[in-house]
């Protein structure tokens, strides 16, 4: 393939440039590495997808989102990235913002650092390829399971890792109206929301939060809530 070819290429040239260059130590002063909610004094709410993106319910998802005026974010898995390169692409074409969820989805503090550096690496030159804006460069860790030594690697490299405050719990396999309760009984200002339109083996059926999210996305905007991007809610964040 092609963008396999381009993919090796570049991740040596990159791998030879982080040798070189970094070294693990603190994590300097600024701006928050790791994120975890918006501001409890904005009426906004940002809408976070993992595991994708998965041919048949990432559309869905998209037609819904766009239906209420919806921004959200992706967390992609790099794998999935080169399988369905035509869904990254209209994810941004519809104003959505991509971020990294790693290349297979392992457990990343029980990955060796060349092993967890590839796989944060290939997939943010997959999204490059793809022309993903970067102006900030958003990771979810698989599971959310992160450590000090990617926190490091994070701010060394000016990332920002992306958690979140409310689950759905759609992982689970709950039922739509489950997965409902988990968000709308919960939600509050600055909430950064998860939920999943697919899961790393393209295996779990995803229609509940296609169907929990006919309900979550026009109750949400009847609150008042602007669903917007994490990226958003970083600038907020920061000023």
């Amino acid at each position: 393939m092609q963008l396999r070819s381009y993919l090796q290429i570049a991740f040596a040239l990159l791998g030879l440039i982080l040798a070189l260059s970094w070294m693990p130590g603190p994590v300097s002063a600024g701006e928050p590495v790791t994120i975890r909610a918006g501001l409890p004094s904005e009426p906004e709410v940002a809408l976070t997808f993992d595991d994708g993106p998965s041919p048949l319910y990432t559309p869905q998802i998209l037609d819904l989102l766009d239906k209420y005026q919806a921004q959200a974010t992706f967390f992609v898995l790099g794998c999935k990235v080169e399988k369905y390169p035509w869904l990254i692409k209209e994810m941004l074409r519809r104003g959505h913002e991509v971020g990294n969820h790693s290349f297979s989805h392992p457990h990343l503090p029980q990955t060796g650092q060349a092993a967890r550096e590839r796989e944060l690496e290939t997939t943010r030159l997959d999204l490059d390829l793809l022309g993903c804006p970067c102006q900030h460069k958003l990771v979810r860790p698989p599971y959310s399971a992160f450590d000090e030594r990617l926190v490091s690697y994070a701010a060394h490299t000016g990332r920002q890792l992306v958690l979140g405050n409310i689950d759905s719990g759609d992982w689970r396999g709950l039922d739509a109206r489950a997965i409902e309760q988990n968000v709308l009984t919960r939600v509050r200002n600055g909430a950064i929301i998860y939920f999943h339109d697919s899961d790393e083996k393209d295996l779990k059926d995803r229609t509940p939060t296609v169907e929990a999210l006919k309900t979550i996305l026009p109750v949400l905007k009847y609150r008042g809530y602007r669903l917007v991007t994490v990226d958003e809610v970083l600038t907020k964040n920061s000023h």
